[in-house]
């Protein structure tokens, strides 16, 4: 159902390489939700300043509350079956100055008067996240890997997310 996508260990990895001695990285069948919940649950998820994800989104236009990020699937459980949806991340305690949802569609949702998009922008926002950077459409694996790299390259030399965002984009 979910192709393997070789770009984001790569994106991951040199992005980590920028923060070298102060990132906790989780590749392949490491990243999972139950390792997400696990990170929640010690308190570590609220030390991290900056959060990469990168996998695949799933959106659900008709129910916005199911869009997701997918995460590992391969040990599933009833609490944690992979997909990190809009409805569950506002039990996570972030206090994250940036989120990155490297993944296609996950800033799609439904748009609902005097609320905005409800979907996985509000949900990360809810959850304690200040900045989110998401995507309005498929995105391909390998050229997201450079533009994430830059935009934690920019990070690391003290740009504000805004600042880092916007020089990437140029």
């Amino acid at each position: 159902l979910w192709p393997d996508l070789p770009g984001t260990e790569a994106e991951v990895k040199s992005v980590a390489a920028l923060f070298a001695g102060s990132s906790s990285v989780h590749l392949g069948e490491a990243a999972t939700e139950q390792r997400l919940q696990a990170l929640n649950a010690q308190g570590e998820l609220r030390r991290y300043r900056y959060l990469l994800l990168a996998a695949h989104g799933y959106l659900s236009p008709d129910q916005p509350s199911l869009s997701s990020v997918v995460l590992g699937l391969q040990q599933r459980t009833p609490e944690a079956d992979g997909y990190v949806t809009a409805a569950e991340w506002p039990a996570y305690d972030l206090r994250s100055d940036l989120t990155v949802l490297s993944a296609c569609d996950t800033g799609v949702g439904a748009v609902i008067d005097g609320e905005g998009v409800m979907g996985l922008p509000f949900a990360l926002q809810l959850a304690g996240n200040v900045n989110t950077v998401l995507t309005l459409w498929p995105v391909d694996d390998r050229a997201t890997a450079g533009f994430v790299e830059a935009l934690f390259r920019h990070l690391r030399d003290g740009r504000s997310p805004a600042q880092a965002l916007s020089l990437t984009k140029r």
